[in-house]
């Protein structure tokens, strides 16, 4: 069992990526988890983390273990879930809102899964970048970068990914004076701080936008065009051979991913299940992608 509960710990930590931001999520505190992955590599006779003061970073073992823990919670949240499913028998609409980005690559393929298991629910997909309010527009659930501010919401982690900077492939572009391909969200002019992969040096950059797009896929076949370079999430882009990284030594943070619903209490079923679906293939999908970054 304590194999178990480290493992998910570690888990934790590699995806928050902090002692601190693990601690908040698994409301734990500091010295616990720390007293845990100590004794976790001590079991196992090797370190699984670099760490320090500004970053961590997986070793290879730690890699390969973090692959087996995702795969063990998923398996776990997905005996919880089937269990729980086969008692109900879940119909009616169900209206879902997220970014142009999450329902492309999550959110739709993982409710198209949920809807085989129970056919008799209705999607009613919206994509929209901008929150949208759930009372007014009849939002059952919503999937959004970063936690809802409003305290009479209730919001479920489900994951994290990155913004990468990408151009062509083969293009000479750089990220200082490269015509930059600027996002809906993003302003005229847009100011980010890029951190070394492995080294604790800081690259501020600031973007002023040359052309504006409302839609990851336009903003990817602007960059695969050759007009400038701009901000793709990786779980989109990463298997996309026309692309290729601007300086892959500097990356942003990762974003947080919240499954979001009204009220906090007595979740509906179909929401509750929804969410799950939503959390699983998203740990699927960032199990591909750490396993494509692992050879990349």
């Amino acid at each position: 069992m304590n194999k178990l509960r480290r493992m998910m710990i570690f888990k934790g930590v590699v995806e928050s990526g902090s002692l601190t931001k693990a601690a908040e999520k698994l409301s734990l505190s500091k010295s616990v988890i720390s007293q845990h992955l100590k004794k976790l590599e001590e079991e196992i006779g090797t370190p699984l983390l670099y760490r320090n003061t500004r970053s961590q970073s997986l070793t290879n073992v730690g890699k390969d273990f973090y692959a087996y823990c995702l795969e063990i919670s998923h398996l776990s949240e997905l005996a919880w879930e089937k269990a729980r499913s086969k008692q109900l028998v879940l119909a009616g609409q169900l209206t879902v809102t997220t970014s142009y980005a999450l329902m492309q690559t999550i959110v739709a393929p993982a409710l198209c899964k949920l809807i085989k298991t129970h056919p008799k629910i209705r999607l009613n997909l919206i994509n929209e970048d901008r929150p949208l309010n759930l009372v007014e527009r009849g939002i059952d659930l919503a999937v959004r970068v970063g936690k809802s501010a409003d305290v009479e919401q209730s919001q479920q982690y489900i994951g994290s990914f990155r913004d990468v900077l990408y151009k062509a492939k083969d293009s000479e572009f750089n990220d200082t004076t490269a015509p930059y391909i600027a996002n809906s969200w993003e302003g005229k002019v847009t100011n980010y701080e890029f951190i070394h992969t492995t080294q604790n040096i800081v690259k501020p950059l600031s973007f002023k936008a040359h052309h504006k797009t409302n839609s990851v896929s336009d903003t990817i076949g602007l960059i695969e065009s050759g007009l400038g370079i701009g901000l793709v999430p990786e779980i989109i882009a990463f298997n996309n051979h026309n692309l290729e990284r601007v300086d892959p030594e500097f990356e942003l943070e990762k974003v947080e991913v919240f499954c979001i619903h009204k009220g906090s209490t007595d979740v509906p079923a179909t929401i509750r299940i929804a969410q799950s679906a939503i959390k699983s293939y998203m740990d699927a999908h960032q199990f591909v992608l750490k396993n494509a970054a692992m050879h990349y």
